[in-house]
């Protein structure tokens, strides 16, 4: 336990809180444990820190209470290290003996004098165990004297699958034990001295450069600087590596920029060898094989694509490089634009519809692969689907509810949503195809006869869709409400007269259509016949009783409206609410001669 907690002493670490449940530390991170803890006891001050303890995250390793494990270690020694370091590399068929016993064994925790957080230089913390002088060591080493030498060269410090701890790959040369190959033998010169002055020499004595045929080949092949890339006896990576080969590479390629962009190809990212060999052409990126090949090598499935019966041109033509970047990308699969001005490269419509009035959302986004496959299909135009499978995948709820629908627009139920649809963009609003009359009038008549002498101001405007619905509905004539309801919503005036004390019975009923056309009419108001034949359609202008109400007259010789309001009024019998006084009165007579008072006879 930690002796402040075990001595109880709380406020050596926390400040008072009193019923207040909160943690109140008396410094924040590091600076509470140096407290107590000597920085440079701990090493925090030399050359080489350890990043969480440089970091002041302490508790990143240890308990600040209690711990089954020794330093208040959170795990095993082992574990706590592997929190953070790789640990296949320390599983490997050898283990080094120390590694039993824990990292400690070679490395400080905090920090030290020496790389790695080693506990002395690499070859003394090596010799500790490994006698130089030992004449069984000398001999493994066929009597080379090793004491100034890097034990890595050839060892790994942890684990191994070889023998002796040998790193993953090693220089034939030395595994057979011919290091005369390339060095003078012990004794002759200084320590393993090079038999030869330049040791490009000694590679092309054995390895072929590469070179012939290559038209411009890769600068460090050309100049012969084996060893920037190769360590001559051993290496933890294949092909004896000095480092993995995305690391090695980004030593002469800047490629910091595009590692960190939003899309980034796999093997870029891990290994650049699976696309390019070092001793290739420069000319052709270093690729190890024909860039089409070498992508299907990885994206096996797309070959099957070309034998599709629809393909796109662009992929047909087998350059993949045409549409995707090869290493990273700010746009997803790695292309090299966004939808839109990708495809337009080649799709020069792409801008003409981004300026007409509506455009599909996604394009507008962009977003073309949203409807099309990029690479070969079943449909034409490269479609997802067929007919409006495609468009369901959007607009699933409208096709299902049209569908469903008691009554269905022929288009929408067979599917065949391009009957009055434009896929990308339109100069009408709904990416409809052409204006709603001409759309509408080449399955319905909408031609205004030569008599027609009022049209319904949606017909005037082409508004078909301001009293149709496009798709299904369950009222006739695809109504998107009974035609009373649907009528105020335009004409609340008449909707309110109609719901007053007086209103005439068709008003009232919601009725519009048995005075009104709905589209045209050869009579003003759209009315289905003159006025007073309107009106003799329901009222008998010839009985009687009419007669005494209107100065003994029949219906065909009066005008209705002059007196009535044909939706509704205030007054009875749908007087208009303005009236001459003596009408008013029933005193007719003050104006019309030879006309007895509305009511009495001459």
């Amino acid at each position: 336990r930690h002796e402040p907690f075990r001595k109880g002493d709380c406020e050596s670490c926390h400040k008072p809180h009193g019923m207040v449940g909160v943690l109140r530390l008396k410094e924040i991170g590091a600076l509470l444990c140096a407290t107590c803890h000597d920085r440079s006891e701990l090493g925090l001050d030399a050359a080489f820190v350890h990043d969480p303890a440089g970091d002041g995250q302490c508790l990143q390793c240890h308990d600040p209470h209690g711990s089954d494990f020794p330093a208040l270690l959170k795990q095993p020694e082992a574990e706590t290290c592997f929190g953070c370091h790789d640990r296949a590399p320390f599983e490997r068929g050898e283990l080094h003996a120390p590694l039993e016993d824990g990292c400690a064994s070679c490395h400080a925790a905090h920090g030290s004098e020496f790389s790695m957080l080693l506990g002395a230089e690499a070859a003394d913390l090596c010799a500790e165990c490994h006698d130089p002088d030992d004449g069984d060591f000398r001999g493994r080493h066929l009597g080379f004297d090793v004491r100034t030498a890097d034990c890595q060269t050839c060892h790994d410090p942890h684990a191994s699958d070889g023998d002796a701890l040998l790193n993953r790959s090693v220089h034939a040369p030395m595994v057979e034990g011919d290091c005369e190959t390339c060095h003078l033998a012990p004794g002759e010169g200084e320590a393993f001295a090079l038999n030869v002055n330049d040791p490009a020499e000694l590679c092309l004595a054995c390895h072929d450069d590469g070179t012939a045929g290559v038209k411009q080949p890769h600068m460090p092949v050309a100049d012969a600087m084996c060893l920037d890339c190769h360590n001559p006896h051993s290496s933890s990576e294949l092909n004896l590596l000095r480092a993995p080969a995305g690391e090695l590479c980004s030593g002469c390629h800047d490629v910091e920029d595009e590692l960190s962009k939003p899309y980034v190809h796999q093997p870029f990212r891990a290994d650049c060898a699976a696309c390019h060999t070092a001793h290739g052409d420069v000319a052709d990126h270093l690729l190890s094989t024909d860039a089409t090949a070498m992508c299907l090598g990885c994206h096996q499935e797309q070959q099957a694509e070309f034998d599709a019966e629809f393909v796109h041109a662009a992929f047909d033509g087998g350059d993949c490089l045409d549409c995707h970047l090869p290493h990273s990308s700010d746009h997803a699969a790695l292309t090299t634009a966004n939808g839109l001005d990708l495809c337009g490269e080649c799709h020069e419509q792409v801008e003409d519809w981004m300026r007409m009035r509506s455009s599909h959302m996604p394009v507008k986004a962009g977003d073309c692969v949203s409807c099309h496959v990029p690479h070969s299909g079943a449909q034409p135009t490269l479609l997802r689907a067929s007919g409006d499978a495609t468009c369901g995948a959007c607009h699933e709820s409208l096709i299902s509810d049209a569908k469903a629908a008691d009554l269905v627009h022929p288009p929408a139920e067979s599917g065949e949503c391009s009957t009055c649809h434009l896929p990308h963009a339109s100069v009408q609003e709904g990416l409809l195809v052409e204006g709603q009359t001409e759309l509408c009038g080449a399955c319905h008549d909408t031609s205004l006869p030569a008599a027609t002498v009022s049209t319904h101001a949606p017909v005037s405007a082409g508004e078909c869709s301001a009293c149709h619905l496009p798709h299904g509905g369950r009222i006739e004539a695809l109504l998107p409400d009974q035609p009373g309801r649907l009528c105020i919503g335009c004409h609340s005036d008449i909707g309110e007269l109609s719901m007053g004390d007086h209103s005439h019975a068709p008003a009232a009923d919601g009725d519009c259509l048995t005075c009104h056309e709905a589209h045209h009419s050869e009579v003003e108001a759209l009315l289905t016949s003159a006025i007073p034949d309107q009106c003799l359609a329901c009222h008998d202008g010839d009985d009687a009783a009419f007669r005494g109400l209107h100065l003994g007259l029949s219906g065909s010789e009066i005008d209705c409206r002059k007196c009535h309001d044909a939706h509704g009024a205030s007054a009875p019998r749908l007087m208009q609410a303005n009236q001459h006084d003596p009408f008013a009165g029933n005193a007719c007579g003050l104006c019309h001669a030879s006309v007895a008072t509305q009511g009495e006879e001459e």
